[in-house]
């Protein structure tokens, strides 16, 4: 289904002068629901707000996205939802917006098997133009680095100096020496919503955590444990990046954010 500004249809419809569509001009969000209640929602709509911002773009206001979002729960009876919102400069004159919604089902085997990643070939600029922040698809270079290894369930990429930064939507965590470390945001990365509730969830369990800079390669490739997270998936334990860089899935540390990630998002739904 998709909400086209106005109403929910069926089939995308969109105005074929739109400069989101033609030319890329848009920005995006993407949320997911647990126990179907929208997570993290004003946290993801503060994003889009900075994104609309930066990019002379007008949202509406959060309560009417809430009201869009409970109508797509009604028409679905799914368990769990992925919502991807758009706002263009044709939604924008309108203070509306495009909304995808999608059936979310759990994949218990990303958890118990791991899954396997790549490092890419091309590199990033670790302060773009349009910052990472922004999440637009003017940053294309990232859709396209992730559409070419997309046999990979991800792709790292390093930024100029070949450090690494992030996949292409997913953030990274590995594990050395009990030490809890994730690239630090001066690499150029998305400071992802996920990626701050498994910090704050590690320190919550007092594990040792830092947010480092300058992380190469080998520091990556001889970790104990990796493991990504995004919105759609939360917390994927990474098994092997490509050709033969193997870890334990899921590791000592994975395990206790894992062991304790279904309580935290309660609790913060609770909240």
């Amino acid at each position: 289904m998709f909400y086209n500004g106005k109403e929910w249809v069926e089939f995308p419809l969109v105005s074929g002068d739109d400069e989101g569509f033609v030319n890329g001009y848009s920005i995006y969000d993407v949320l997911r629901t647990y126990s179907g209640i929208p997570y993290n929602l004003k946290r993801h709509y503060d994003r889009l707000k900075r994104s609309a911002d930066f990019m002379s773009l007008e949202i509406p206001p959060l309560e009417k996205i809430k009201i869009i979002l409970n109508q797509a729960k009604k028409i679905h009876n799914y368990e769990e939802f992925r919502f991807k919102i758009y706002v263009t400069p044709f939604t924008s004159k309108y203070k509306t917006f495009y909304c995808f919604v999608e059936e979310l089902k759990e994949d218990v085997d990303l958890i118990e098997e791991g899954v396997v990643v790549n490092i890419a070939r091309e590199r990033k600029p670790s302060s773009p133009i349009i910052p990472y922040y922004v999440k637009t698809p003017l940053n294309g270079s990232i859709k396209y680095v992730h559409k070419k290894y997309d046999y990979y369930y991800d792709s790292i990429v390093l930024n100029e100096y070949g450090n690494v930064t992030e996949g292409t939507y997913s953030n990274i965590f590995y594990v050395s020496g009990g030490m809890l470390l994730t690239p630090h945001i001066s690499s150029g990365i998305l400071p992802g919503i996920t990626r701050e509730d498994v910090l704050e969830l590690a320190n919550d369990l007092s594990l040792e955590v830092e947010e480092k800079a300058n992380v190469q390669v080998w520091e990556l490739l001889s970790a104990e444990e990796v493991f990504l997270t995004h919105t759609s998936r939360g917390v994927v334990p990474v098994r092997r990046i490509f050709p033969d860089f193997t870890f334990t899935v899921p590791g000592v540390v994975t395990e206790a954010i894992l062991d304790n990630w279904k309580d935290f998002i309660t609790e913060k739904i609770e909240d």
